[in-house]
């Protein structure tokens, strides 16, 4: 799902669109959630977005399940490779927050949705992994072919966010997919900014890792991990 505007505030209407796309219950659903941010925005506005985005969330996994969203991760790096399809190591419930910033470095994402291939051609989530726990990439990009979407279009100049769903389980469903970046060439003393969040559903006890200086700190700073 794709939306492109230039107001960054999400609405209730909007949230619920959004967690409907990402905390799917069936692959009618797409698995993510893409936005094109525009240029007319800063990087701690961009980021304290991608806070109010969790905590919006979080809000309606409790309503519809007494769950809440926790942070995993998050941190802010230089991205300047291109990756496999794959999941990020995580809790087997978690969803995946990527805020790209405008940068002059050309790249593609894409998003391939393994779980429609697994359901489609009826195999198990633990026969596709090849039974382990530990494999987080696809066994054979190419039969994926069908099931990826390009994020489309990725203007370089824009802030843009992406939210996927990063969930894996063998004893549980979850409806998972993968995500790649294509970095399509580097510019020498250019950086590619990403900043990143993991989150995961808990249950209402489990008490959040990062306090609001930890937050205030994501949103405020200017480090980059390289």
């Amino acid at each position: 799902m794709n939306s492109t505007t230039n107001n960054i505030a999400f609405t209730p209407q909007q949230l619920q669109t959004i967690y409907d796309a990402v905390f799917r219950d069936s692959t009618d659903q797409p698995g993510f959630y893409f936005q094109d941010f525009g240029s007319e925005l800063d990087s701690s506005t961009f980021r304290q977005k991608m806070i109010a985005l969790k905590e919006g969330l979080s809000n309606i996994c409790t309503l519809r399940s007494n769950k809440r969203l926790n942070f995993q991760g998050m941190g802010r790096f230089n991205h300047q490779h291109s990756s496999r399809f794959h999941r990020d190591s995580a809790e087997p419930h978690s969803f995946l927050m990527l805020g790209y910033e405008p940068t002059q470095v050309e790249s593609n994402v894409y998003v391939a949705d393994y779980t429609k291939y697994i359901e489609e051609h009826r195999t198990s989530l633990e026969a596709y992994f090849g039974g382990s726990q530990d494999v987080n990439t696809a066994n054979d990009e190419e039969l994926l072919a069908p099931y990826i979407t390009q994020l489309a279009p990725f203007p370089k100049n824009h802030y843009r966010l992406l939210l996927v769903n990063n969930s894996k389980s063998f004893t549980e469903k979850t409806l998972g997919v993968f995500h790649r970046g294509e970095v399509l060439q580097l510019v020498e003393g250019e950086d590619r900014i990403l900043n990143y969040m993991m989150l995961h559903l808990c249950d209402q006890s489990v008490e959040e890792q990062y306090d609001e200086l930890t937050i205030r700190d994501f949103i405020n700073t200017e480090k980059v991990n390289r």
